[in-house]
Protein backbone atom coordinates (compact mmCIF):
# COMPACT_ATOMS: atom_id res chain seq x y z
CA UNK A 1 0.00 0.00 0.00
CA UNK A 2 2.87 2.59 0.61
CA UNK A 3 5.01 1.90 -2.45
CA UNK A 4 1.39 2.30 -4.37
CA UNK A 5 1.27 5.87 -2.52
CA UNK A 6 4.11 6.97 -3.45
CA UNK A 7 3.95 5.36 -6.94
CA UNK A 8 0.86 7.42 -7.05
CA UNK A 9 2.35 10.67 -5.62
CA UNK A 10 4.84 10.54 -8.34
CA UNK A 11 2.35 10.16 -11.36
CA UNK A 12 0.46 13.39 -10.09
CA UNK A 13 3.56 15.06 -9.41
CA UNK A 14 4.77 14.82 -12.86
CA UNK A 15 1.24 15.33 -13.91
CA UNK A 16 1.36 18.68 -12.59
CA UNK A 17 4.71 19.74 -13.94
CA UNK A 18 3.87 18.64 -17.22
CA UNK A 19 1.16 20.76 -17.17
CA UNK A 20 2.97 23.76 -15.93
CA UNK A 21 6.02 23.32 -18.48
CA UNK A 22 2.99 24.14 -21.14
CA UNK A 23 3.61 27.70 -20.08
CA UNK A 24 6.95 27.81 -21.42
CA UNK A 25 6.84 24.87 -23.99
CA UNK A 26 4.79 22.41 -25.40
CA UNK A 27 7.26 20.14 -26.38
CA UNK A 28 7.56 18.64 -23.02
CA UNK A 29 4.29 17.71 -23.10
CA UNK A 30 4.84 16.14 -26.35
CA UNK A 31 7.26 14.26 -25.26
CA UNK A 32 5.63 12.86 -22.25
CA UNK A 33 3.02 11.76 -24.33
CA UNK A 34 5.18 10.21 -26.58
CA UNK A 35 7.14 8.16 -23.99
CA UNK A 36 4.05 7.00 -21.85
CA UNK A 37 2.55 5.86 -25.70
CA UNK A 38 5.94 4.18 -26.42
CA UNK A 39 6.36 2.30 -23.04
CA UNK A 40 2.40 1.27 -23.28
CA UNK A 41 2.71 0.27 -26.40
CA UNK A 42 5.43 -1.80 -25.79
CA UNK A 43 3.87 -3.55 -22.64
CA UNK A 44 0.53 -4.13 -25.43
CA UNK A 45 3.08 -5.94 -27.45
CA UNK A 46 4.10 -8.26 -24.85
CA UNK A 47 0.77 -9.25 -23.88
CA UNK A 48 -0.12 -10.10 -27.41
CA UNK A 49 2.59 -12.12 -27.48
CA UNK A 50 1.46 -13.77 -24.53
CA UNK A 51 -1.91 -14.28 -26.03
CA UNK A 52 -0.03 -16.28 -28.99
CA UNK A 53 -1.02 -12.77 -30.98
CA UNK A 54 2.75 -12.47 -32.52
CA UNK A 55 4.15 -9.03 -33.50
CA UNK A 56 7.00 -6.71 -34.07
CA UNK A 57 7.49 -4.94 -31.05
CA UNK A 58 10.06 -2.87 -32.19
CA UNK A 59 7.56 -1.13 -34.95
CA UNK A 60 4.84 -0.65 -32.41
CA UNK A 61 8.01 1.06 -30.22
CA UNK A 62 8.68 3.18 -32.95
CA UNK A 63 5.30 4.12 -34.56
CA UNK A 64 4.51 7.11 -31.94
CA UNK A 65 7.65 8.70 -33.30
CA UNK A 66 6.91 7.96 -36.43
CA UNK A 67 3.39 9.70 -35.81
CA UNK A 68 4.59 13.00 -33.92
CA UNK A 69 7.19 13.35 -37.52
CA UNK A 70 4.62 13.28 -39.72
CA UNK A 71 2.06 15.73 -37.64
CA UNK A 72 4.76 17.81 -36.98
CA UNK A 73 5.98 17.87 -40.80
CA UNK A 74 2.37 18.05 -42.38
CA UNK A 75 1.48 20.65 -39.58
CA UNK A 76 4.39 22.78 -40.64
CA UNK A 77 3.38 22.81 -44.41
CA UNK A 78 -0.25 23.56 -43.22
CA UNK A 79 -1.72 19.99 -44.52
CA UNK A 80 -5.55 20.18 -43.49
CA UNK A 81 -6.09 17.29 -40.40
CA UNK A 82 -8.09 15.04 -42.68
CA UNK A 83 -4.95 14.24 -44.80
CA UNK A 84 -2.50 14.31 -42.13
CA UNK A 85 -4.55 11.41 -40.44
CA UNK A 86 -5.08 9.55 -43.58
CA UNK A 87 -1.20 9.76 -44.27
CA UNK A 88 -0.33 7.98 -40.84
CA UNK A 89 -3.07 5.68 -41.46
CA UNK A 90 -1.53 5.30 -44.89
CA UNK A 91 2.21 4.86 -42.90
CA UNK A 92 0.49 1.86 -40.76
CA UNK A 93 -0.74 0.16 -43.98
CA UNK A 94 2.70 0.53 -45.61
CA UNK A 95 4.60 -1.01 -42.55
CA UNK A 96 1.92 -3.82 -42.69
CA UNK A 97 2.89 -4.52 -45.79
CA UNK A 98 6.47 -4.06 -45.51
CA UNK A 99 6.23 -6.41 -42.34
CA UNK A 100 4.53 -8.85 -44.31
CA UNK A 101 6.72 -9.00 -47.03
CA UNK A 102 9.59 -9.04 -44.81
CA UNK A 103 8.52 -12.14 -43.08
CA UNK A 104 8.65 -13.97 -46.49
CA UNK A 105 11.66 -13.02 -47.98
CA UNK A 106 13.66 -14.30 -44.96
CA UNK A 107 12.07 -17.08 -45.42
CA UNK A 108 14.95 -19.16 -42.95
CA UNK A 109 14.34 -16.88 -39.69
CA UNK A 110 10.54 -16.94 -39.94
CA UNK A 111 10.55 -20.73 -40.35
CA UNK A 112 12.56 -20.99 -37.30
CA UNK A 113 10.85 -18.60 -35.04
CA UNK A 114 7.41 -20.23 -36.24
CA UNK A 115 8.88 -23.48 -35.01
CA UNK A 116 10.50 -22.14 -31.58
CA UNK A 117 7.20 -21.37 -31.10
CA UNK A 118 5.07 -24.29 -31.99
CA UNK A 119 3.34 -22.46 -34.67
CA UNK A 120 1.28 -24.73 -37.35
CA UNK A 121 -0.01 -23.03 -39.90
CA UNK A 122 1.69 -21.90 -43.15
CA UNK A 123 4.31 -19.14 -43.99
CA UNK A 124 2.28 -16.54 -45.74
CA UNK A 125 -0.50 -16.79 -42.58
CA UNK A 126 1.72 -16.62 -39.94
CA UNK A 127 3.92 -13.73 -41.92
CA UNK A 128 0.11 -11.71 -42.28
CA UNK A 129 -0.94 -12.31 -38.94
CA UNK A 130 1.89 -10.87 -37.51
CA UNK A 131 1.95 -8.28 -39.57
CA UNK A 132 -2.03 -7.27 -39.01
CA UNK A 133 -1.10 -7.83 -35.30
CA UNK A 134 1.60 -5.55 -35.40
CA UNK A 135 -0.97 -3.07 -37.08
CA UNK A 136 -3.31 -3.58 -34.26
CA UNK A 137 -0.54 -2.79 -31.90
CA UNK A 138 0.18 0.67 -33.79
CA UNK A 139 -3.58 1.30 -33.44
CA UNK A 140 -4.30 0.49 -29.83
CA UNK A 141 -2.89 2.54 -27.63
CA UNK A 142 -0.56 4.37 -29.79
CA UNK A 143 -2.78 5.90 -32.56
CA UNK A 144 -5.50 6.92 -29.86
CA UNK A 145 -3.04 8.08 -27.59
CA UNK A 146 -0.81 10.33 -29.92
CA UNK A 147 -4.23 12.16 -30.37
CA UNK A 148 -3.21 14.14 -27.34
CA UNK A 149 -0.53 15.84 -28.96
CA UNK A 150 -2.74 17.29 -31.62
CA UNK A 151 -5.05 18.80 -29.02
CA UNK A 152 -1.77 19.97 -27.44
CA UNK A 153 -1.29 22.09 -30.26
CA UNK A 154 -4.38 22.84 -31.27
CA UNK A 155 -4.38 26.91 -30.84
CA UNK A 156 -1.06 26.82 -33.33
CA UNK A 157 -3.06 24.96 -36.01
CA UNK A 158 -5.24 27.82 -36.69
CA UNK A 159 -5.18 27.10 -39.82
CA UNK A 160 -6.53 23.93 -39.31
CA UNK A 161 -8.86 24.48 -36.40
CA UNK A 162 -10.32 28.06 -37.51
CA UNK A 163 -12.04 28.53 -34.10
CA UNK A 164 -9.43 28.19 -32.15
CA UNK A 165 -7.93 31.47 -32.83
CA UNK A 166 -7.15 34.36 -29.72
CA UNK A 167 -7.29 32.14 -26.62
CA UNK A 168 -3.95 32.15 -25.52
CA UNK A 169 -3.47 28.43 -24.22
CA UNK A 170 -6.91 28.76 -22.60
CA UNK A 171 -8.14 25.94 -25.04
CA UNK A 172 -6.04 23.28 -24.78
CA UNK A 173 -5.45 23.61 -21.38
CA UNK A 174 -9.23 23.00 -20.82
CA UNK A 175 -8.99 20.21 -23.45
CA UNK A 176 -5.91 18.68 -21.95
CA UNK A 177 -7.59 18.73 -18.26
CA UNK A 178 -10.74 16.99 -19.09
CA UNK A 179 -8.66 14.64 -21.18
CA UNK A 180 -6.48 13.54 -18.06
CA UNK A 181 -9.07 14.08 -15.38
CA UNK A 182 -12.38 11.84 -16.55
CA UNK A 183 -10.24 8.78 -16.48
CA UNK A 184 -9.09 9.65 -12.79
CA UNK A 185 -12.50 10.87 -11.63
CA UNK A 186 -14.13 7.87 -13.24
CA UNK A 187 -11.91 5.09 -12.19
CA UNK A 188 -11.83 6.73 -8.81
CA UNK A 189 -15.26 6.98 -7.89
CA UNK A 190 -16.18 3.67 -9.11
CA UNK A 191 -13.46 1.55 -7.46
CA UNK A 192 -14.90 3.84 -4.02
CA UNK A 193 -18.72 3.03 -4.63
CA UNK A 194 -18.59 -0.16 -5.84
CA UNK A 195 -16.58 -1.05 -2.77
CA UNK A 196 -19.24 1.19 -0.57
CA UNK A 197 -22.31 -0.54 -2.25
CA UNK A 198 -21.35 -3.41 -3.53
CA UNK A 199 -23.82 -5.21 -5.45
CA UNK A 200 -24.27 -7.30 -8.67
CA UNK A 201 -20.97 -7.41 -10.65
CA UNK A 202 -20.53 -5.85 -13.64
CA UNK A 203 -18.29 -7.77 -16.16
CA UNK A 204 -17.28 -11.45 -13.63
CA UNK A 205 -15.57 -13.36 -16.28
CA UNK A 206 -13.17 -10.26 -17.00
CA UNK A 207 -12.93 -8.33 -13.99
CA UNK A 208 -14.61 -9.96 -11.11
CA UNK A 209 -13.91 -6.62 -8.73
CA UNK A 210 -16.31 -4.33 -11.24
CA UNK A 211 -19.83 -3.67 -9.87
CA UNK A 212 -22.77 -2.34 -11.19
CA UNK A 213 -22.93 -0.18 -8.76
CA UNK A 214 -19.67 1.07 -9.23
CA UNK A 215 -19.58 1.57 -12.90
CA UNK A 216 -23.14 3.62 -12.30
CA UNK A 217 -21.38 5.74 -9.60
CA UNK A 218 -17.87 6.26 -11.47
CA UNK A 219 -20.35 8.23 -14.44
CA UNK A 220 -22.29 10.02 -12.16
CA UNK A 221 -19.55 11.87 -9.99
CA UNK A 222 -17.27 12.33 -12.99
CA UNK A 223 -20.57 14.45 -14.60
CA UNK A 224 -20.87 16.20 -11.24
CA UNK A 225 -16.95 17.21 -11.03
CA UNK A 226 -16.66 18.05 -14.80
CA UNK A 227 -20.08 20.01 -14.49
CA UNK A 228 -18.66 21.96 -11.27
CA UNK A 229 -15.20 22.38 -13.19
CA UNK A 230 -16.76 24.05 -16.36
CA UNK A 231 -18.74 26.53 -13.63
CA UNK A 232 -15.33 27.37 -12.46
CA UNK A 233 -13.85 27.94 -15.49
CA UNK A 234 -17.00 29.80 -16.73
CA UNK A 235 -16.14 32.65 -13.57
CA UNK A 236 -13.16 33.43 -15.46
CA UNK A 237 -13.10 36.33 -17.82
CA UNK A 238 -10.74 34.53 -20.61
CA UNK A 239 -12.26 30.70 -20.27
CA UNK A 240 -15.97 32.43 -20.46
CA UNK A 241 -14.96 34.41 -23.18
CA UNK A 242 -13.60 31.07 -24.96
CA UNK A 243 -16.91 28.91 -24.29
CA UNK A 244 -19.00 31.61 -25.34
CA UNK A 245 -17.07 31.96 -28.63
CA UNK A 246 -17.26 28.21 -29.05
CA UNK A 247 -20.88 28.10 -28.14
CA UNK A 248 -19.38 25.49 -25.78
CA UNK A 249 -22.40 24.93 -23.12
CA UNK A 250 -23.04 23.17 -19.90
CA UNK A 251 -25.08 20.88 -21.83
CA UNK A 252 -22.79 19.80 -24.48
CA UNK A 253 -20.01 18.95 -21.21
CA UNK A 254 -22.57 17.12 -19.27
CA UNK A 255 -23.18 15.10 -22.75
CA UNK A 256 -19.35 14.66 -22.99
CA UNK A 257 -18.37 13.68 -19.26
CA UNK A 258 -21.13 10.98 -19.54
CA UNK A 259 -19.67 9.38 -23.05
CA UNK A 260 -16.51 9.63 -21.63
CA UNK A 261 -16.69 8.23 -18.38
CA UNK A 262 -18.26 5.02 -20.13
CA UNK A 263 -15.54 5.40 -22.79
CA UNK A 264 -12.94 5.41 -19.39
CA UNK A 265 -14.58 2.18 -18.12
CA UNK A 266 -14.48 0.00 -21.30
CA UNK A 267 -11.23 0.87 -21.94
CA UNK A 268 -10.32 -0.44 -18.39
CA UNK A 269 -12.34 -3.51 -19.17
CA UNK A 270 -10.88 -3.97 -22.52
CA UNK A 271 -7.47 -4.15 -20.92
CA UNK A 272 -8.63 -6.81 -18.63
CA UNK A 273 -9.74 -9.38 -21.60
CA UNK A 274 -6.77 -8.65 -22.24
CA UNK A 275 -4.53 -9.60 -19.55
CA UNK A 276 -6.70 -12.54 -18.23
CA UNK A 277 -6.43 -13.83 -22.00
CA UNK A 278 -2.55 -13.12 -21.65
CA UNK A 279 -2.78 -14.77 -18.01
CA UNK A 280 -0.98 -11.80 -15.82
CA UNK A 281 -2.26 -9.35 -13.11
CA UNK A 282 -0.60 -6.54 -14.78
CA UNK A 283 0.89 -5.07 -18.38
CA UNK A 284 4.22 -4.20 -16.84
CA UNK A 285 6.11 -3.84 -13.03
CA UNK A 286 7.73 -0.37 -14.13
CA UNK A 287 5.58 1.56 -11.85
CA UNK A 288 5.56 -0.38 -8.22
CA UNK A 289 2.63 -0.62 -6.64
CA UNK A 290 0.27 -0.14 -9.69
CA UNK A 291 1.78 -2.85 -12.49
CA UNK A 292 2.81 -1.41 -15.63
CA UNK A 293 2.15 2.06 -17.74
CA UNK A 294 -0.74 0.66 -19.80
CA UNK A 295 -2.34 -0.47 -16.48
CA UNK A 296 -2.26 3.23 -15.62
CA UNK A 297 -3.42 4.68 -19.20
CA UNK A 298 -5.89 1.71 -20.09
CA UNK A 299 -8.48 4.60 -19.15
CA UNK A 300 -7.03 7.36 -21.01
CA UNK A 301 -7.22 5.65 -24.52
CA UNK A 302 -10.86 5.76 -25.23
CA UNK A 303 -11.16 8.67 -23.61
CA UNK A 304 -8.92 10.74 -25.59
CA UNK A 305 -10.90 9.68 -28.92
CA UNK A 306 -14.05 10.63 -27.78
CA UNK A 307 -12.41 14.11 -26.45
CA UNK A 308 -10.50 14.88 -29.53
CA UNK A 309 -13.81 13.70 -31.77
CA UNK A 310 -16.03 15.98 -29.77
CA UNK A 311 -14.03 19.45 -29.57
CA UNK A 312 -13.56 18.85 -33.35
CA UNK A 313 -16.93 19.51 -33.47
CA UNK A 314 -16.62 22.93 -31.57
CA UNK A 315 -12.91 24.08 -32.93
CA UNK A 316 -12.99 23.39 -36.75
Amino acid sequence: MKQRLLTGLAIIATLILVFFSRNLTLYVFDAFIGIITILAGLEFSKLLTKMGYYNFGIIIGIFPTLFYITFMLSSYFELPLYLILVMIVAIMLVLMLGLFFFSLIFKKRTTNEMNLRGVRTSLANYSFQKATQTMFGMFYPSFFLMLLIILNRCEELTYMFTKATGFNGTLSLFILLLAFLIPIITDTFAYLMGSLIKGKKLCPNISPNKTISGAIGGVIWTVIFVTCLYLIFDTIGAYNAMFEALNLELWHIIILSLIASVACQLGDIFESFLKRKAGVKDAGNLLPGHGGVLDRVDSHIFNAVVIFAFFLIFII
